[in-house]
């Protein structure tokens, strides 16, 4: 660390007035010039020299600043360096969150800070599990989770739609879920947040994955969007996720009846965590630069 009379002493070189040096340094000026004239007492010499209203160094001053520079650049490649050995701050997301809606939050947040972090992506069950094993700090997360384990804020609200090729058999009709489950139904693996939210949801209208005709279970979004472009098959995914190959004319969102699902979409970590302070300063940061580029646009 740089001592605070190096720093006045630079700055007063800099703009070659104790004013200015003063205001930049949130010092009154008797400090300021008390701060040279103790690095003076030090070296024993004169390193500033005020001719007329004009401040200019002596060559012993010259030489300081000189030393004093390069010391200053070292302290930043320094800084530099303690920040890359730092811990990064261990960030899980599911699926849908990472491909469709992280990538926008994390480029800005990018562009602006330093932190390093790192990202899993897993589904719910499992971004659940690695965080009470304390292998993640904090996760943003589809699915459904037990509040009473984990402080959570809402950053997002979204639709949870059906989805099926455009020109399928039910576009355009006001179907019924006995109707969609005619055709076969293509779902994330167990575990995955959107499986269990259409699962609750036949739960709630007294129906169950039985009376599906067929289930494929598919990992991978970009999979199932492709088998749904080229079939009849249906599968159910939050609006974002779907709404390129939509705009593109290739997908299409169905309507069933009194089918109305808005899920949040959250930002957790376990209530008891060390980390409180700064996973809440991370996650406050992103969201600010998301705001400002919204505003910005």
């Amino acid at each position: 660390m740089l001592d605070p009379k190096i720093r006045t002493f630079l700055e007063v070189a800099k703009y070659k007035n104790y004013t200015k040096a003063a205001a930049e340094l949130n010092l009154t000026q008797p400090a300021v010039t008390q701060h040279i004239k103790k690095l003076e007492e030090y070296y024993d010499c004169k390193l500033i020299e005020i001719i007329g209203k004009s401040v200019h160094l002596t060559l012993q001053g010259e030489s300081l600043y000189t030393y004093s520079n390069f010391q200053r650049a070292n302290e930043k490649q320094l800084i530099n360096q303690i920040k890359k050995m730092e811990t990064p701050i261990k960030i899980g997301a599911t699926l849908s969150i990472a491909d469709y809606y992280l990538p926008s939050y994390l480029s800005s947040y990018l562009d602006h800070y330093d932190e390093m972090f790192s990202l899993t992506v897993r589904n719910t069950k499992s971004i659940i599990e690695m965080l009470l094993n304390n292998e993640l700090y904090c996760a943003f997360l589809e699915g459904i989770f037990d509040k009473s384990l984990f402080d959570f804020h809402e950053f997002c609200i979204t639709a949870f739609m059906p989805v099926a090729r455009k020109g399928h058999p039910l576009e355009g009709v006001i179907s019924t879920l006995s109707k969609i489950h005619e055709y076969p139904l293509i779902l994330r693996e167990e575990g995955s947040g959107t499986r269990k939210i259409y699962e609750n949801y036949l739960y709630q209208n007294n129906d169950s994955l039985s009376s599906v005709s067929k289930i494929y279970e598919i990992s991978s979004f970009g999979v199932i969007k492709k088998i749904l472009s080229t079939s009849n098959a249906v599968s159910f995914m939050y609006k974002e996720v779907a709404q390129q190959e939509v705009d593109r004319g290739e997908l299409c969102y169905l309507d069933i009846e009194n089918f109305s699902i808005q899920r949040p979409l959250y930002f957790i970590y376990p209530t008891n965590s060390l980390m409180k302070e700064k996973i809440e300063l991370f996650y406050h940061k992103l969201l600010n630069q998301v705001i400002e580029s919204q505003i910005q646009i």
